[in-house]
Protein backbone atom coordinates (compact mmCIF):
# COMPACT_ATOMS: atom_id res chain seq x y z
CA UNK A 1 0.00 0.00 0.00
CA UNK A 2 0.87 3.72 -0.31
CA UNK A 3 0.79 6.07 2.19
CA UNK A 4 1.58 9.85 2.31
CA UNK A 5 3.28 10.39 5.06
CA UNK A 6 3.72 13.86 7.22
CA UNK A 7 6.42 13.53 9.42
CA UNK A 8 6.72 16.25 12.83
CA UNK A 9 10.39 16.24 14.24
CA UNK A 10 11.53 16.69 17.79
CA UNK A 11 8.47 15.97 19.03
CA UNK A 12 8.10 15.04 22.58
CA UNK A 13 6.17 11.64 22.21
CA UNK A 14 6.86 9.34 19.16
CA UNK A 15 3.47 8.35 17.88
CA UNK A 16 2.29 7.32 14.25
CA UNK A 17 -1.43 8.71 13.73
CA UNK A 18 -3.66 7.87 10.66
CA UNK A 19 -5.85 10.59 9.30
CA UNK A 20 -7.80 11.93 6.20
CA UNK A 21 -5.62 9.75 4.04
CA UNK A 22 -2.69 10.73 5.23
CA UNK A 23 -0.39 9.35 8.18
CA UNK A 24 1.17 11.71 10.89
CA UNK A 25 4.42 10.67 12.43
CA UNK A 26 5.76 12.22 14.86
CA UNK A 27 9.50 11.40 15.72
CA UNK A 28 11.47 12.91 18.28
CA UNK A 29 15.03 13.10 16.33
CA UNK A 30 16.18 15.99 14.78
CA UNK A 31 15.71 15.97 10.78
CA UNK A 32 19.50 15.59 10.15
CA UNK A 33 21.96 12.88 8.82
CA UNK A 34 18.56 10.52 8.73
CA UNK A 35 17.77 10.40 12.11
CA UNK A 36 14.22 11.32 11.65
CA UNK A 37 13.96 8.70 8.43
CA UNK A 38 15.30 5.85 10.85
CA UNK A 39 12.87 7.12 13.51
CA UNK A 40 10.05 6.95 11.14
CA UNK A 41 11.18 3.54 9.89
CA UNK A 42 11.15 2.12 13.04
CA UNK A 43 7.36 3.90 13.95
CA UNK A 44 5.58 2.67 10.78
CA UNK A 45 7.54 -0.97 11.15
CA UNK A 46 6.05 -0.97 15.32
CA UNK A 47 2.29 0.91 13.75
CA UNK A 48 1.89 -1.48 10.65
CA UNK A 49 3.74 -4.82 11.90
CA UNK A 50 5.90 -5.36 8.88
CA UNK A 51 9.77 -5.53 9.01
CA UNK A 52 11.38 -2.29 8.69
CA UNK A 53 13.47 -3.55 6.34
CA UNK A 54 10.24 -3.69 3.76
CA UNK A 55 9.34 -0.11 4.10
CA UNK A 56 10.26 1.73 0.98
CA UNK A 57 10.59 5.82 0.70
CA UNK A 58 9.41 6.45 -2.52
CA UNK A 59 9.73 10.30 -2.49
CA UNK A 60 10.39 13.38 -0.13
CA UNK A 61 13.49 11.91 1.31
CA UNK A 62 14.37 15.37 2.61
CA UNK A 63 10.90 16.79 3.22
CA UNK A 64 8.55 15.96 5.77
CA UNK A 65 6.19 15.14 3.28
CA UNK A 66 7.05 11.17 1.90
CA UNK A 67 5.43 8.66 -0.03
CA UNK A 68 5.95 5.56 1.30
CA UNK A 69 5.34 2.03 0.46
CA UNK A 70 3.99 -0.41 3.27
CA UNK A 71 3.94 -3.96 1.81
CA UNK A 72 0.87 -5.44 4.25
CA UNK A 73 0.55 -8.71 2.64
CA UNK A 74 4.21 -9.90 4.80
CA UNK A 75 3.12 -9.34 8.29
CA UNK A 76 5.46 -10.49 10.88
Amino acid sequence: MIFRVHVKAKSRHPEVIERAGVVDVYVSAAPKDGEANAEMLELLSDYFEVAKSLIEIKSGHASHMKVVEIPTWKRR
